[in-house]
């Protein structure tokens, strides 16, 4: 398996090394990146025990992602030479966005403003006073309503007004002026 470098973390390798033959206090450790275009190399210290611990840098802009190659542990005690580790390496980021596409339509979404028009109040043509007039007096007269038998039919009178108003909306201050003429029109009728 691969180590793995990243171009966008700052790693430590660690390694725990045994030396015989040489003193462990003045040896020196450094890992060597080697790839096809170019070397890097990282120093670093080993401590009493015998652990190597070398600071990897980020690699980005240094290294681009998916490069491959060879990285090793060197270690140089009392001028001599030793590779103690060697791996292939391969470089990534640490931290990655996948986005996978569900699907596409190759259609354009069309999108529309329209206008909306709202109807407060429908208009219908308007009855004028006279006409209402002239309507509840077909009414009236029909049902054989008038000023002397008014008082006898007035349940039969507020019927036919309220189906009438019901069917022929009047406005409330054209009420009063309406019935003043239908009353002025059955004085003339006796």
């Amino acid at each position: 398996m691969a180590y793995k470098l990243y171009t966008d973390k700052i790693e430590k390798f660690e390694a725990k090394i045994q030396l015989e033959g040489a003193s462990v206090k003045d040896a020196k450790a450094r890992l060597v990146v080697e790839s096809q275009d170019f070397d890097l190399m990282f120093h670093g210290k080993i401590n009493g025990d015998g652990v190597v611990s070398i600071p990897v840098k980020r690699l980005k802009g240094l290294i681009e992602e998916d490069t491959k190659g060879t990285i090793k542990l060197e270690v140089i005690a009392e001028d001599v030479y030793f590779v103690p580790w060697e791996s292939d390496f391969e470089v990534e980021q640490s931290k990655k966005v996948t986005v996978e596409i569900k699907s596409q339509s190759n259609e354009k979404v069309i999108s529309e403003k329209k206008t909306s028009v709202k109807v407060i109040s429908q208009t219908e043509p308007t009855i004028t006073e006279k006409e209402h007039v002239i309507n509840l007096l077909k009414l009236l007269i029909k049902e054989s309503i008038n000023l002397k038998n008014l008082k006898v039919k007035r349940n039969k009178l507020n019927n036919i007004v309220a189906e009438y108003i019901q069917d022929n909306p009047i406005k409330t201050e054209h009420r009063p002026a309406i019935i003043e003429k239908v009353v002025k029109v059955l004085e003339k009728r006796k």
